[in-house]
């Protein structure tokens, strides 16, 4: 199929794109949403791009689609290395500044195939200057992306070994540690990250392992300073906003979330992931026509399969079917587009998968790969997870207990842990675990919240303190 014939068919399909919800008000689907819905059909393997085409821009239909306004700061970014290439086209490091334009693109619009196009620069520029540290630590970015962390944390040590004075190469070597499960040697790294220049970058990454080792307190103090370190209205500045919203919203702390959350958005107008964390936060207090309009702001400008999955949640407990359906198979066809745009997501969609009873094999399957590879607290959580919904309580708890072991105070993973302690008998760990999860948030989650309350019904008082 042509690019011009997909357009037309994508066109075509969006001028009847207006359904008619149960219950709810008639809503027009973008053409962007709407080629997510069509694009099952039409998916085919992504070949490697001509550097005369990647040069040229995301001109092709599913950029189109994705895309936001044409000039927001990562758009501008992208024109201005594409004229320096033009006017340079043999020249390394311009093709390395336009790769890097794009991950920044992909990263603001959730389109993929920007990573096709910074992989096909890359490719050509290393083959150039294969010791040039900002290349290296563009092509470790480009792995970290694509969550082959492996490869990102080769690519990491060689831009550390060609610019030992570069932070960002010291952050992509912590980034790639951290989703190894490395963790010791992540906070040496991330040490001598901060050493080197104490900015938002390392700031945030000194915030995110004390995350996962307990110290939410701490965790916080951090990110305070990352957004302080940060420009007022950058990117970056917002998403370390969000982020600090997430620590306040594990800890139940709505209101403080709630403020993090509108700042990023005063930071970038329109900005997908607070209008999801605000979405986070209604569907915590129960408003879940305010939580389900946030989350289709935020998918709209924003597909993330996480959002998606989100909406769907949030339409399935307005009672509305149908809607949450549509939400859960537009989450495989992102799986799909993802994958063929060479980023491993399978195991963070067995979460999904685990949590709907979608494929429950499939999702032990990958989760168990996944592990074998990089044994993170987060992967034993979902291999946990999805061992549990399978049937297999034994396997889940060795695994749980894994995921716990640095201390995490995620209500999300203490959660899982308490329910697979109950599975096995274990009615005093159980008790323990779910009234500790209840104590941080006891709406950590639309799905679980209530069986949260049910469970400790059932279980009685929290224990008393030793």
């Amino acid at each position: 199929m042509t690019d011009s014939s997909l357009r037309a068919h994508v066109h075509q399909a969006a001028n009847a794109g207006e359904l008619r919800l149960p219950g709810r008000r008639v809503r027009l689907i973008s053409t962007r949403r709407f080629l997510l819905y069509v694009i099952a059909s039409l998916l085919v393997a992504l070949p490697m791009a001509a550097i005369s085409s990647v040069v040229h821009g995301p001109g092709d239909p599913v950029s189109a689609a994705l895309s936001p306004d044409p000039r927001t700061p990562a758009q501008r970014a992208v024109d201005d290395a594409q004229a320096r290439l033009l006017r340079a086209p043999n020249d390394p490091h311009a093709m390395g500044r336009l790769a890097s334009a794009y991950l920044q693109r992909a990263r603001e619009t959730g389109d993929p195939t920007y990573y096709s196009k910074a992989d096909a620069l890359l490719a050509v520029a290393l083959a150039a200057a294969a010791l040039d540290p900002d290349l290296l630590v563009t092509a470790g970015s480009l792995a970290l992306s694509r969550h082959d962390f492996a490869a990102a944390l080769d690519w990491g040590e060689r831009a550390v070994a060609a610019g030992p004075a570069r932070p960002a190469a010291q952050g992509v070597v912590v980034d790639a540690l951290v989703e190894l499960g490395r963790y010791d040697e992540a906070v040496a790294a991330a040490q001598r990250m901060v050493d080197l220049r104490p900015d938002l970058a390392s700031y945030s990454r000194i915030s995110y392992l004390r995350e996962l080792h307990g110290d939410v307190a701490g965790a916080i103090d951090a990110m305070r300073l990352a957004i302080q370190a940060g420009a007022p209205t950058g990117e970056a500045t917002a998403w370390s906003d969000v982020q600090l919203g997430n620590l306040y919203f594990a800890t139940g702390d709505l209101d403080a979330a709630e403020r993090a959350y509108e700042r990023s958005l005063k930071r970038v107008d329109a900005y997908a992931h607070g209008h999801a964390g605000l979405a986070r936060v209604r569907a915590a207090r129960g408003e879940l026509d305010a939580a389900a309009t946030l989350y289709e702001r935020a998918t709209a400008r924003l597909p993330l399969p996480e959002y998606v999955g989100a909406l769907g949640d949030v339409y399935a407990r307005l009672g509305d079917a149908a809607a949450a359906e549509r939400e859960y198979a537009l989450v495989d066809v992102e799986r799909r587009l993802l994958i063929a745009s060479g980023v491993r997501v399978d195991v963070d969609l067995a979460l999904f998968d685990a949590d709907h009873g979608h494929d429950l094999a499939r999702a032990v399957e990958v989760a168990r790969a996944e592990y074998a590879i990089r044994p993170s607290v987060h992967i034993a959580d979902i291999l946990a997870w999805a061992e549990l919904k399978s049937g297999d309580a034994v396997s889940a708890l060795r695994h749980s207990t894994k995921a716990l072991r640095l201390g995490s105070r995620d209500p999300l993973l203490i959660y899982h842990a308490g329910v697979i302690a109950q599975a096995t008998g274990d009615a005093d760990r159980a008790r323990e675990l779910l009234w500790r999860a209840h104590d941080l948030n006891p709406r950590f989650a639309l799905l679980w919240a209530d069986d949260l309350a049910r469970r400790l019904d059932d279980l009685g008082p929290a224990p008393s303190a030793p």
